[in-house]
């Protein structure tokens, strides 16, 4: 039996052998290895191909990797096959073999529409959610709520006297001024380590609107800001046996207590490990102003930042443990 002759390697495979960004190129072949993208690929393409619309150009696991390369690094669909392009650790990580296996702009826009239209951001999240579990994480019982406004365009005036502004966004006033856009609402574990759940709304919305879908199963402990003050879901929590760390709030001829003062700053040491999860994804992944038009895609979009996210902290936790021993 004669053996079978050596695929010969193309240059493009040679260049991207073992060169590229140290810090970037590991920090992707740990999520490599971390990712469960089998189980992706399992759970999504049955949903995204029925066989009627024949076989995809590119596979869901490279379509997915591509999608989290622009949470992680804060790109545009334009600028992510521009940095594919360029840079030698996202062409590793696609595991691209040739210039024509890395899928362009339009290519992925298509995917994410589809992803949205299936509902898939949500196993995503719920799969790495699982993940995390499986990975033995020690993950603090109780739950942070709090919400961030995600700015949206406020559009401008058409001759007919329409508007550019997306109609799902909305106005609400914080600090005095004016914004316009969404508001995401999360709730974190109680250290502030991963997020558990996400709710986009209109930024009309106020945040207590959101408060029982994020809190309903807790069964020890919610902290909060004082926008979520109300004695109606305190004595709720309390008959649930669930413990109220809302801060408390003066009021009109009604200042605080020393002892209210005393435990609003016990509650807000737990209550500020929320703000970590919002900066990094605010700084790191720009998630600062939305991307897109409409409450349907820009949920979907939160929900991608926030696997984003998780995954981040899961492999910053791990590495954390394994250097602990």
């Amino acid at each position: 039996m004669h053996a079978a002759p050596a695929r010969t390697v193309s240059f493009f495979e040679y260049a991207t052998s073992d060169k590229g960004s140290r810090r970037t190129g590991a920090f992707l072949d740990r999520m490599q290895s971390l990712i469960p993208w089998v189980d992706i690929s399992q759970e999504l393409t049955p949903a995204l191909y029925d066989g009627r619309t024949g076989r995809p150009g590119f596979s869901v696991t490279v379509l997915v990797k591509a999608l989290l390369l622009e949470a992680w690094f804060n790109l545009s669909d334009p600028e992510l096959e521009e940095q594919v392009l360029d840079r030698l650790s996202f062409q590793r990580f696609l595991g691209v073999a040739e210039r024509q296996d890395i899928p362009d702009e339009t290519t992925v826009c298509r995917f994410r529409q589809k992803l949205v239209d299936i509902g898939a951001f949500e196993e995503l999240f719920a799969l790495v959610q699982a993940l995390i579990t499986e990975e033995g994480v020690e993950v603090r019982p109780g739950t942070i709520v709090d919400a961030t406004i995600v700015d949206a365009p406020k559009g401008r005036k058409r001759t007919d006297g329409s508007s550019t502004r997306d109609a799902e966004a909305g106005f609400t006033k914080k600090h005095g001024e004016w914004r316009h856009g969404y508001k995401a609402h999360a709730a974190t574990d109680v250290s502030g380590r991963f997020i558990r759940q996400v709710a986009v709304t209109s930024a009309s919305v106020h945040d207590a609107d959101v408060f029982h879908d994020l809190t309903m199963h807790e069964e020890r402990a919610i902290f909060a800001d004082k926008a979520y003050i109300s004695e109606e879901r305190k004595r709720s929590c309390r008959h649930r046996g669930v413990y109220w760390g809302v801060l408390d709030r003066a009021s009109r001829n009604h200042p605080l207590s020393r002892r209210q003062e005393r435990r609003n700053r016990q509650k807000s040491s737990v209550r500020s490990h929320v703000e970590h999860p919002f900066a990094w994804m605010k700084r790191l992944m720009g998630y600062r102003k939305t991307r897109y038009r409409g409450l349907l895609k820009n949920a979907a979009h939160a929900l991608l930042i926030a696997t984003a996210y998780n995954l981040k902290r899961l492999d910053s936790v791990l590495r954390m443990e394994m250097a602990n021993g």
